[in-house]
């Protein structure tokens, strides 16, 4: 199985996740999760990554508004190998539970990192 396509539009990630707020580039994938069923219809999980990098005011506001801590050393292990090209060299990622939960909304359950270096959050989120 060939891995997803490194996709750059913009439209599916902002609808989706519109806490993320303004960001002005986007490369992200998206498949299928979960075991095959057979044949038998019923609903499919899409696991969402994608890097997605802020603008500046928009990381103003997501650095002020939320209590961070950096990130786990090996938190980007599970970047796909058609994303890390994208990964800014040198950042300072950090987490935030509150932030983290804003925007993955009600639908998707996952991690949510952002560089406050570049402004680049990363997502690895699954709908449910």
């Amino acid at each position: 199985m060939s891995p997803a396509p490194v996709r750059t539009d913009r439209d599916p990630i902002a609808k989706r996740f519109p806490r993320l707020g303004d960001f002005v580039e986007v490369h992200w994938q998206a498949s299928t999760a979960g075991a095959d069923t057979r044949g038998v219809p019923g609903p499919t999980d899409t696991r969402i990554e994608a890097l997605v990098v802020l603008r500046p005011d928009t990381l103003a506001t997501a650095v002020k508004g939320y209590e961070w801590k950096p990130a786990p050393p090996d938190w980007d292990a599970p970047l796909s190998a058609e994303l890390r090209p994208f990964l800014p060299p040198d950042g300072t990622w950090q987490i935030s539970e509150q932030y983290a939960k804003d925007v993955r909304t009600a639908q998707y359950n996952g991690n949510v990192y952002l560089d406050t270096t570049s402004g680049t959050v990363f997502l690895r989120l699954i709908d449910s």
